[in-house]
């Protein structure tokens, strides 16, 4: 291999080494609040395009028998547990139990109140699907109650609305008795959290449903590039500030109980970041990485696909599967998990 470059070659390893520095920031970034510097936190947004920006690199450096390959490469490599996060690429085989507990997470986004799809009756398409997959609880996010929608199959619900005029609100719903709830309260925001203690059989676990604060992007591209740069970042920033004060407050939660948890949750960010970290340190781990397959969409920005829900169980339950849903009935992906029960 030869090391000497051409102008050419410079000008795009130039290119190459401040998309390395990008990537590398982004790997970082996860262990940095976003109250530190909500600017470089967006750069975490973008750390999957950083990752195949840079295996373009390897790879061109690769063809032309450039040791130049060896920063990009060395780096992408170094990133797979981020892949890990996205992406199961081998099948998991599944646990044959005879008694389980489906817990589905969804943000139905109001049931198309606004029509942001053209399809009627969306909160009966939504009823026919929960139907058919027959989970035993049933969170949602950006919530409204509304005709459409069958939940007759779950006896028990706790609904919470910010305020008694508010229509965006989240709720559980469940087969199972709700020995208690109880609700988070995040201030200045209509997003927020609520759980409900749920007795099955024997035992009991506390189930949550948590809506971080919203980016407030248009998941269109040509869109943003209309949008004052500036008052996007700030705007985005802030989201950031807001979700981290959100998920201490979770967090804070999670530590008044010695109940085993299941957290359903719209991150509104990807589970590489500092908010997810934050969460996942309190014994919880992602049901997506220890029983999921392939992709983990759950939201489409744009071209790009993002897994920003996620469920988050208790280390002492044991996930035995989980399903990403390719159905389009909001603006999100709906998912559930499978947890085993004890005899």
């Amino acid at each position: 291999m030869k090391s000497k470059l051409n102008f050419f070659q410079k000008v795009i390893f130039a290119f190459n080494i401040f998309f390395a520095a990008c990537l590398l920031i982004a790997y970082i970034l996860p262990f940095v609040p976003p109250k530190f510097s909500a600017f470089l936190s967006i750069l975490n947004l973008g750390l999957p395009v950083f990752m195949l920006i840079n295996l373009g690199f390897a790879l061109y450096w690769i063809l032309r028998l450039k040791l130049h390959f060896i920063v990009s490469m060395l780096l992408v490599l170094g990133g797979y547990s981020y892949v890990n996060k996205i992406f199961i690429f081998k099948d998991k085989s599944k646990e044959q139990v005879k008694s389980s507990l489906k817990v589905m997470s969804y943000n139905v986004r109001l049931f198309n109140e606004y029509d942001w799809i053209d399809i009627d009756n969306v909160g009966q398409k939504i009823s026919d699907f929960i139907a058919e997959e027959s989970p035993d609880v049933v969170a949602f996010q950006d919530y409204k109650r509304t005709d459409g929608l069958d939940m007759n199959a779950f006896p028990y619900s706790f609904e919470k609305f910010k305020t008694k005029s508010s229509k965006i609100g989240i709720a559980i719903y469940s087969k199972y008795r709700i020995l208690n709830k109880g609700s988070i309260d995040f201030p200045n925001t209509h997003n927020n959290a609520i759980y409900a203690d749920i007795l099955i059989h024997n035992d009991t676990l506390r189930i949550y449903a948590a809506h971080l604060e919203s980016l407030k992007v248009i998941p269109d591209v040509k869109q943003l590039q209309k949008e004052n740069h500036q008052k996007l970042i700030s705007r985005v920033g802030k989201s950031f500030m807001k979700q981290q004060e959100q998920a201490r407050m979770l967090a804070e939660n999670f530590e008044d109980t010695d109940l085993p948890k299941i957290v359903c949750i719209d991150m509104n960010n990807t589970p590489f970041s500092y908010v997810a970290n934050q969460l996942l340190s309190h014994n919880l781990e992602d049901a997506f990485i220890e029983s999921g397959q392939g992709l983990g969409k759950t939201f489409d920005f744009d071209f790009l696909p993002l897994r920003i829900d996620a469920i988050l169980n208790e280390k002492s339950i044991e996930n035995i599967d989980f399903k990403n849903y390719d159905i389009r009935l909001s603006d999100h992906y709906p998912i559930m998990a499978s947890f085993k029960l004890s005899d």
